[in-house]
Parts: C-alpha cells; sequence; structure tokens
C-alpha cells in the first residue's frame, strides 16, 4: 500500500510560483498602505464637531451661495457668514460664524456679538418660555465648545415668538427680537448641525 507524502505534490515550480505570489503581495500591500492618503477615522479626536465628505459636499454645492465666504489659508480653515444677516457694526446684533476646519474634517459654530455687546466678556440673557416660565444663561466668548453650549439652550426658542433680553451694564435690552437677526442666526445654526450629522 503506498503511502501519501506532502512533498510529492510541491513541485520546484510550485515553491517558486508561491514564493513570487507571495513577494508581489506583501509588496502591493505595503505600497498602498505607504501611498494612501484617505484612511479610515479610528482617531480619538473625533467629536460632535466632525462632518463627512457628503455633508461637506451639500454644504459646498447647495447653502454655500447664501454666504459670505472668507478662507484663512493660515490656519486652513473656510469662514462663512450668512449673506442676508445684518450687518450693521453698531446694531446689537448676535451673528453666527460657519467655520470649516478642513484639516480636521469638523465644523464649528461660533457667535460674533455686535455693537456694544462686542466689548463684553460675557452676555447675561434672559426670556420666557411659553409657559411662562423665565429662563436665563450666559455666554462669554472662549473655545468652541463655549459656544456651542449657548447655542443649544438658546437655539430651541428661536422658533417661538418670545422676547430676548441681553444685560447691558444695570438695564435688560432686547435681542434677537428683529426677525431678520433671529433668521439669520436660526438657519446658520440650522446649516451647522446639518453639517456635523444632527439634521
Amino acid at each position: 500500500m503506498a503511502t501519501y507524502k506532502p512533498n510529492d505534490s510541491m513541485t520546484p515550480e510550485l515553491i517558486r510560483l508561491m514564493k513570487i505570489f507571495g513577494a508581489a503581495s506583501l509588496v502591493l500591500v505595503l505600497i498602498m498602505s505607504l501611498f494612501n492618503e484617505r484612511r479610515a477615522s479610528n482617531r480619538a479626536d473625533t467629536d460632535e464637531f466632525s462632518i463627512t465628505s457628503a455633508s461637506r459636499l451639500y454644504f459646498k454645492n447647495v447653502r454655500r451661495a447664501y454666504y459670505d465666504g472668507e478662507i484663512r489659508s493660515d490656519a486652513k480653515m473656510e469662514l462663512y457668514r450668512l449673506g442676508s444677516r445684518i450687518t450693521d457694526s453698531t446694531a446689537l446684533v448676535l451673528n453666527g460664524t460657519l467655520i470649516i476646519n478642513k484639516v480636521k474634517d469638523a465644523a464649528y459654530l461660533f457667535l460674533e456679538p455686535q455693537g456694544d455687546l462686542k466689548g463684553l466678556d460675557t452676555l447675561y440673557v434672559r426670556w420666557t418660555d411659553s409657559s411662562g416660565i423665565l429662563k436665563r444663561s450666559f455666554f462669554r466668548q472662549g473655545d468652541r465648545y463655549t459656544h456651542y453650549r449657548f447655542i443649544e439652550e438658546i437655539f430651541p426658542y428661536l422658533d417661538e415668538a418670545i422676547s430676548f433680553e441681553v444685560q447691558l451694564e444695570d438695564r435688560w435690552v432686547p435681542i434677537l427680537n428683529d426677525e431678520k437677526e433671529r433668521d439669520a442666526l436660526r438657519i446658520t445654526v440650522k446649516d451647522f448641525y446639518q453639517l456635523v450629522g444632527r439634521y
């Protein structure tokens, strides 16, 4: 009875082909990994400000036409301010600015106070919601989280017919009551939410 020998099926030509195939596969994998610029995002810094290629493309092709753009090459960022915003620098206005960070694939929403609000370190804001409860909040110029937290607080009320007030020295004055100002902020926030995947 004949016994099976594993080496009987491994001819020198087959061994040489396997070596060539193995070496070629290894070289191909190395080349592809060295020249691949788009890698999977498994970084720890992916957060609520991250944007996808699809949302960036939508903004670029559909929404960007409504904005005045400013490219900051030094910081690799693009700033967008809604074209229909109130541009009077003396008016008490709270405008929003969309910032797209191309390096980090992220979008931020910063608030730009104008008029007498511009010089204040902290803005104290109050409003009465639809059930008659007085709400208060404050806003300090700071990082993206400071702006984001304040926007999260006031955004649900921008669609309601309520009055916002901001404290200037010892008096409270109306803010975000002009429909054009309120629309400009509401539209900018919605576009920001769409960029970061919240809509």
